[in-house]
């Protein structure tokens, strides 16, 4: 079995698995004091499905995971596992969250693969060679007009996030610009590349977080930056992400957040 096609049968093995715990767990423990940052057994089962199948086709390589401790993060090769973003949604009954996995090289992310389980959508990019939701070739979004754009921006109104929501406010006084928070980067990713929305903006992550995310965007055609419009990387914990001609118009905003 190649390497493509493991990721996408973990990852979606492991959101069959999620998908049967719906409407059935709820938080099984705080991550931190904060109610928002929440693990449910689901989470733990889709880590063991990924986590255990890695481990034996490829026991050499390193592992980064949401829930559980890093194993070999500094490897040639890594993989990087979110066993269920969205777990708020899930253990609050909302239909939006995803699995994800990637796997990198050396620190650039190769391969993604995204499962939202409810709708029974597998997203799949690899590095040069375009994305795809269950096989079918994917683009972002090409609608040019900032000013009747629908965008995805973060959930959390932490104090960045803050900021850009009220300087978006401003800006949208004379305009019919839409913005939607979905409180999943899975879900938020998927859509983004899938041109159901036009333009991404999210100020704060973790790796798992944007290794599956940035590379399914950037195959789909979008340009993707950390907020002050430089060349994303795995370092950065923020992104923008539109089609070239929105995605100037952004920065505008993001810069100075």
């Amino acid at each position: 079995m190649t390497t493509d096609r493991f990721i996408r049968e973990i990852t979606k093995q492991a959101g069959v698995a999620v998908l049967k715990r719906f409407g059935k767990d709820g938080a099984l423990y705080l991550k931190t004091r904060n109610r928002l940052s929440v693990v449910t057994k689901a989470d733990l089962l889709a880590e063991k499905i990924i986590i255990s199948a890695i481990r034996k086709k490829y026991p050499d390589h390193g592992i980064i995971s949401e829930e559980s401790a890093h194993h070999r993060p500094d490897a040639e090769y890594v993989w990087t596992i979110d066993p269920i973003d969205g777990t708020l949604n899930f253990a609050t009954g909302i239909p939006l969250f995803g699995t994800m996995v990637a796997f990198a090289h050396r620190g650039k992310v190769l391969l993604s693969a995204i499962y939202l389980p409810v709708t029974n959508e597998l997203f799949f990019a690899k590095k040069g060679k375009g994305a795809y939701v269950n096989g079918k070739r994917i683009h972002c979004s090409r609608h040019r007009e900032w000013a009747t754009s629908t965008g995805v921006g973060p959930s959390g109104l932490r104090e960045r996030a803050i900021k850009f929501v009220g300087k978006l406010l401003t800006e949208v006084k004379e305009k019919r610009i839409v913005y939607c928070t979905y409180g999943c980067m899975a879900v938020d990713a998927a859509y983004i590349a899938s041109g159901r929305r036009d333009w991404y903006v999210v100020v704060s992550g973790q790796t798992h977080d944007y290794a599956p995310t940035v590379l399914l965007m950037q195959e789909a055609g979008c340009k993707v930056t950390n907020l002050r419009g430089e060349p994303w990387s795995l370092r950065d914990t923020e992104a923008v992400a539109a089609n070239p001609i929105l995605h100037k118009q952004i920065l505008k905003l993001t810069k100075n957040v």
